[in-house]
C-alpha cells in the first residue's frame, strides 16, 4: 500500500511539473501561473508562522455590459454586449524573515458580436523581501504587469473596451546590504536589476525595442544629524534596449550631502558632487551638480521632504507631502527628473491610490498590515469605491525623456459618505536634440492632464450609491504639433451586499471623446455584475 502511495505521489509530482511547464507557454497563461504560484508560496511559507500575520484573499468578479460604441475613437465602432470575468488575488503577510505583499488580476473580455477581439489582460504587482542575514543582507524580488494606452491620443482604455491597450510586464531582483557600525550610522549597498517586456505595442515599437533591461547600483554612508550629519553616495544607472542598435544609456553620479538639525523635527542640508552621462557628447558629458534639501516631520502623521538640484539635464527637484488623520488622507508630489521607460515603470508607485490613501487612514485603527489590508478592501466593496482614480499614462517607447510631473490626492471618509479626488499633470519632452532616442513626435512630447472624482453615499446598511467623474486632456508640446485629445467619463453605480463576501452591482456610464487625432464620438453603457470574495 505504501509503495502504491509513493508511486501515486511521484506520478502526481510529474503531472504537476508537466502542468506548470504548459502554463509557462504564452504571456497570458504565464501571468496566471504567477498569481497561482504566489498564493501557493504564501500557503507554504505561512505554516510555521502565526496565522494572523498572513492573509490570502482570492476573489472573482463578473459583469455584463451593453455599449453603444465598442471602439470609441475609431470610425468602425458599433453596439455590442461585452462579458468580463476578472479573477483576482491579494497577498499580505510578514514572518520572522520573509515578507510578501501584492495583488493581481486577469481581466478576460469577450464580445457577443465580435466587434473587438477577445482578450485577457493581466494587471498586478507582487513583491517579496527575504532577510537572508539578520539585520545585514536582504533580497527582494517582484513582478509587475500593467495596462497602458498604445496611443496616448486615442480613447482611454475602459471597462467595455480592450482597444488601444498595451501590456508591460516587468520582473525585478534587488539585493542589498543595510547595516551600520553604530545606531548613528547607516551603510547601504544595493543593486536593482529589472527586465521589461512590452506586448501589443505595434505603435512606434519594434519587437526588440519592446524588450529592455534596467540596472541601478548604489552605495551610501549616512550619519543622522546630531545636530550635524552627512551622507556620501555613489550611483550608476544603465538602461539597455535590446535592439542591437541603441547604445546603453548610463548615468554615473557621486554626491556628498551635509545636514543640520534646526529643530527636532526639521533638518536642512546642502549637496554637491559630479555627474557623467553617456548620452551627452563632447566636454559636457561630465558636470558638477549642487543643490539644497530639507525634511520636516511636525507630527508622526505629517511629512514634507524636498530638494532642488542642478543636474546635467538642467534643474531637477522633488517635493513630497503626506498627511493623514483618522478620517482624511492627503498626498502631493512635485517632481522633475530624467528617465527611460523601464526606469519609470520600476519607480512607478502602486497604482491603487484610493486603497493606499485608505490604508494610511486606517493605520491607527488597524496596526497589523494584513488586517488593515482586509479592512481597506472591505471598505472599498461596501462603499462602492474604485481601488484607483486617474493615473498617468505610461509612455511605452524607446525614449529618454525629461518629465515634469505634479499630482495630488485626497480621500475623506465619514459615517455614510466618502469622497476621493485625484489630480495629475505630466509634461514629457525628449531629453536630447538629436540621435536614436529622439522621437520628435507628440507621442513622447506632450502635456498630459487628468482629474478624477468619486463620491459614495451609503443608502442602507447593505447598499451604496457611487458617482464618479473623470476628465483628461493631452496635447502636443508647442513646436511639435497641434495634436490634442479631450475625454470625459461620468458613471453612476449602485452596489448591494447580498452576502458577507458577495455584492451585486449595476449602473450606467457615459463617455465623450473630442480629438483632432482620433475620431470624435460618444458612448453609452449599461452594466450589471457581481463580485465575490472567497
Amino acid at each position: 500500500m505504501a509503495t502504491t502511495n509513493r508511486s501515486r505521489s511521484r506520478q502526481s509530482r510529474r503531472t504537476q511539473r508537466w502542468l506548470v511547464g504548459r502554463a509557462l507557454v504564452g504571456r497570458r497563461v504565464r501571468v496566471a501561473a504567477l498569481v497561482a504560484t504566489a498564493g501557493l508560496t504564501l500557503s507554504t511559507v505561512s505554516r510555521p508562522v502565526s496565522a494572523e500575520l498572513w492573509r490570502l484573499d482570492p476573489g472573482i468578479s463578473s459583469q455584463l455590459a451593453w455599449t453603444s460604441n465598442t471602439q470609441l475613437g475609431s470610425a468602425v465602432g458599433q453596439e455590442d454586449f461585452g462579458l468580463e470575468v476578472r479573477p483576482r488575488i491579494s497577498i499580505r503577510g510578514e514572518g520572522a524573515r520573509l515578507r510578501l505583499d501584492g495583488s493581481g488580476s486577469l481581466r478576460a473580455v469577450t464580445y457577443a458580436n465580435g466587434t473587438q477581439p477577445n482578450r485577457t489582460l493581466p494587471e498586478g504587482d507582487f513583491s517579496a523581501r527575504l532577510e537572508a542575514i539578520e539585520r545585514l543582507l536582504f533580497v527582494e524580488t517582484g513582478a509587475r504587469a500593467l495596462q497602458s494606452s498604445e496611443n496616448p491620443f486615442g480613447a482611454n482604455p475602459a471597462l467595455t473596451s480592450t482597444a488601444n491597450t498595451v501590456t508591460s510586464a516587468q520582473g525585478r531582483l534587488s539585493v542589498y546590504m543595510d547595516t551600520g557600525p553604530t545606531s548613528e550610522y547607516r551603510f547601504v549597498a544595493r543593486t536593482d536589476n529589472v527586465y521589461t517586456k512590452t506586448n501589443g505595442a505595434a505603435f512606434a515599437l519594434t519587437t526588440t525595442a519592446a524588450r529592455s533591461v534596467f540596472n541601478r547600483h548604489s552605495v551610501s554612508l549616512e550619519r543622522e544629524p546630531r545636530p550635524l550629519g552627512f551622507r556620501v553616495e555613489a550611483l550608476r544607472g544603465r538602461t539597455r534596449y535590446l535592439d542591437d542598435v541603441t547604445e546603453p544609456i548610463d548615468v554615473d553620479l557621486a554626491r556628498v550631502s551635509l545636514f543640520y538639525l534646526l529643530e527636532h523635527d526639521l533638518r536642512v542640508g546642502i549637496r554637491g558632487g559630479a555627474e557623467r552621462d553617456s548620452f551627452v557628447t563632447g566636454d559636457d558629458r561630465r558636470r558638477a551638480i549642487y543643490g539644497v534639501e530639507a525634511r520636516w516631520r511636525p507630527t508622526e502623521r505629517t511629512s514634507i521632504d524636498g530638494f532642488v538640484e542642478e543636474r546635467i539635464f538642467g534643474r531637477g527637484w522633488r517635493l513630497a507631502f503626506d498627511h493623514r488623520t483618522p478620517l482624511v488622507a492627503w498626498t502631493a508630489l512635485l517632481n522633475r527628473d530624467i528617465g527611460t521607460t523601464p526606469q519609470s515603470l520600476f519607480d512607478l508607485p502602486a497604482t491603487n491610490n484610493v486603497a493606499a490613501l485608505l490604508d494610511a487612514i486606517f493605520t491607527t485603527r488597524f496596526p497589523d498590515p494584513a488586517e488593515r489590508a482586509r479592512q481597506v478592501q472591505d471598505f472599498i466593496a461596501q462603499q462602492g469605491l474604485p481601488s484607483a482614480l486617474v493615473k498617468p499614462t505610461t509612455l511605452v517607447s524607446q525614449r529618454l525623456s525629461i518629465v515634469n510631473s505634479a499630482s495630488a490626492s485626497l480621500t475623506l471618509i465619514g459615517s455614510r459618505n466618502s469622497l476621493a479626488i485625484s489630480v495629475f499633470q505630466a509634461r514629457t519632452k525628449d531629453a536630447l536634440d538629436s540621435g536614436l532616442l529622439v522621437t520628435g513626435s507628440a507621442i513622447t512630447n506632450n502635456v498630459d492632464q487628468r482629474v478624477g472624482f468619486v463620491l459614495s453615499h451609503r443608502l442602507t446598511p447593505t447598499s451604496s450609491l457611487s458617482a464618479s467623474l473623470e476628465w483628461s486632456r493631452i496635447r502636443a508640446l508647442d513646436g511639435i504639433g497641434s495634436d490634442e485629445t479631450k475625454q470625459g467619463t461620468a458613471r453612476l453605480q449602485v452596489s448591494t451586499r447580498v452576502a458577507p463576501r458577495t455584492s451585486f452591482v449595476y449602473g450606467v456610464q457615459y463617455r465623450k471623446l473630442a480629438s483632432n487625432v482620433a475620431v470624435s464620438g460618444e458612448e453609452a453603457v449599461a452594466l450589471v455584475g457581481i463580485d465575490h470574495g472567497f
